[in-house]
């Protein structure tokens, strides 16, 4: 046999499998670093000091202190609507209609709109202190717990309530922020949750409609001008 011959063969035979040492590509490396510092940037101008208890939608930066005043005051229905979808949505559902037989419905609930012994700062009792116990929603059972949400500030408190008695074709006076303070101060040493026993022994109140606006002076007549004589 040739010398060519045997070289041959063995020059054609694969190299045996091992693992690979490559470097990882440069335009990888700086894709990931690149993606990273977006994330940073968004985090800094969007964050709210990562705060749970800002909302300002005209924030774009936080300086570490607090938020910049928007130019008009928040929409307290765009502001629920926010404060709805982040802690409700799960058990209530975004059309209101809750889960048969575990959550209740908020569309034309009684608990919500009024009606019956409910009344507004029942309503309001059980957003800061939470509900536990069998309950009866539009003749239904349901049993269940609500935790509090005392950790939400009165302004949002009134918003979320605000949004839910006037979405779904609710239609129910807002809950002013001042009435929220008051219950909540009201009811400051309790830290058990409501139930609907507990509820229906307090007498039901409404919101305090608003003053309404004095009707303006009537202008004063002008006298009228005094003919002038004759031949004058």
């Amino acid at each position: 046999m040739r010398v060519s011959e045997v070289h041959g063969s063995i020059l054609r035979e694969r190299a045996e499998p091992c693992d690979g040492y490559e470097p990882i590509p440069l335009w990888l490396i700086t894709l990931f670093f690149g993606i990273v510092f977006w994330a940073g940037l968004y985090l800094a101008y969007f964050s709210g000091g990562f705060r749970p208890d800002v909302f300002n939608p005209a924030q774009v930066a936080w300086a570490g202190g607090a938020p910049a005043k928007a130019d008009g005051p928040v929409d307290p229905k765009v502001l629920g609507k926010r404060v709805f979808t982040q802690n409700c949505v799960v058990c209530h559902q975004t059309t209101g209609l809750g889960v048969a037989g575990q959550f209740p419905p908020l569309v034309g609930s009684e608990w919500v709109v009024g009606g019956g012994w409910h009344g507004d700062n029942h309503l309001v009792k059980i957003l800061l202190n939470g509900l536990q116990g069998p309950i009866q929603v539009k003749g239904d059972t349901y049993n269940n717990a609500m935790p509090p949400w005392s950790q939400l500030s009165d302004e949002q408190i009134s918003a979320v309530l605000t949004y839910i008695r006037s979405e779904w074709g609710n239609d129910a006076p807002p809950i002013p922020t001042e009435y929220v303070q008051l219950i909540r101060e009201a009811a400051a040493g309790r830290t058990e949750p409501w139930s609907q026993p507990d509820l229906q022994a307090i007498p039901s109140e409404k919101v305090p409609a608003p003053a309404a606006a004095p009707d303006p002076a009537p202008a004063a007549e002008m006298p009228a001008e005094t003919a002038a004589p004759a031949g004058a």
